[in-house]
């Protein structure tokens, strides 16, 4: 339902603003719409996971090319606490943020609108399969639909 609004709401506004062709609409429509997925990577640079979770995600982003997937790196290294408290506060993440705060080696694929967690991406995963789990997740958070993905790492609840 929202998606719709927003895909009305733009479409009047191009028109509007006189963009006349499909093309010119679709274009701005893309470029302005919450993306349907985040990736949201927990790193560190201390972590062993990370080292071959990192690179195999970023390949499998590059062969999406989908302006509709956001990539959102979450660094706990050290001096990153100001990007990392806005990256999850303008994108309504801050649910998984607190969740996972200090466990790394992992993506989170998260709903752009509905902002529940769909699944996870770790070490297991191959560049081939991640991207085709991305995809399936993507597939899901357009057609709202619940996931049953059991690739998430346990909370970090700290004492």
């Amino acid at each position: 339902m929202m998606k719709t609004v927003i895909k009305s709401a733009l479409a009047a506004l191009a028109l509007a603003t006189g963009l006349s062709s499909a093309t010119s609409a679709q274009t701005y429509r893309v470029a302005a719409a919450t993306p349907d997925v985040y990736v949201v990577m927990f790193r560190a640079d201390w972590c062993a996971p990370c080292k071959v979770v990192e690179p195999r995600l970023n390949d499998a982003l590059r062969n999406l090319h989908d302006p509709r997937i956001e990539y959102v790196n979450i660094d706990i290294s050290g001096g990153r606490g100001d990007w990392n408290a806005h990256a999850v506060f303008d994108r309504g993440i801050v649910q998984q943020y607190n969740e996972w705060m200090g466990v790394t080696g992992f993506a989170a694929i998260i709903d752009g609108d509905t902002k529940r967690t769909l699944g996870c991406l770790n070490i297991t995963y191959d560049t081939n399969a991640m991207a085709s789990h991305i995809r399936n997740l993507q597939g899901q958070a357009k057609r709202n639909a619940r996931t049953f993905d059991v690739t998430c790492p346990a909370p970090n609840h700290p004492v």
